[in-house]
């Protein structure tokens, strides 16, 4: 038994061994390894945390940078109407604008056309007597075959125009 008993205390001494030699290398593995190692996976973890955050607040900023920007396009849009109305208005203002002078410049040329037609009938109408005043007075003369006094003869047929058109 001695051999036996000598036996298992060399397996007992060679596990006691191995366990000792496991443990001080679980040890020295868990200082400088498993130590180190979990501290670099908390730090990953840490920065794709961070990276996450600020993926997260990039896509607020974009999405609000994307309705400030809607914002102001409308803002445009808006104020672009606004000027386009603001044109036509002009425009349409103009427009009215002149024909009122047109229009008052016709009305200025037919008036001016009118008042020279008035004379131009005045006028006529001056000559015509004179002209009928003068063959009257020439037919008169030729009638009765002596000469008349002509002035005379003039005044009496204008009379006689005048009460006529008074007449009519």
């Amino acid at each position: 038994m001695s051999r036996l008993a000598a036996g298992l205390l060399t397996i007992n001494g060679t596990l006691i061994a191995q366990l000792l030699i496991f443990l001080v290398m679980l040890g020295i593995l868990y200082r400088f390894a498993w130590g180190p190692l979990l501290r670099i996976l908390n730090e990953r973890r840490a920065r794709i945390a961070q990276g996450v955050e600020a993926t997260e607040r990039a896509k607020r900023e974009l999405e609000e940078a994307e309705r400030e920007r809607q914002t102001k396009l409308e803002e445009a849009r808006r104020e672009a109407q606004a000027m386009l109305d603001r044109i036509t208005k002009q425009a349409e203002d103009l427009r009215k604008e002149l024909e009122a002078k047109a229009r008052e410049q016709a009305e200025a040329l037919i008036a001016k056309a009118r008042a020279e037609i008035q004379q131009e009938r005045q006028k006529a109408v001056q000559d015509l007597r004179l002209q009928v005043a003068d063959l009257a007075v020439m037919a008169a003369g030729r009638i009765i075959g002596e000469s008349l006094d002509a002035k005379k003869h003039r005044e009496l047929i204008e009379r006689a125009i005048e009460e006529a058109e008074v007449r009519a």
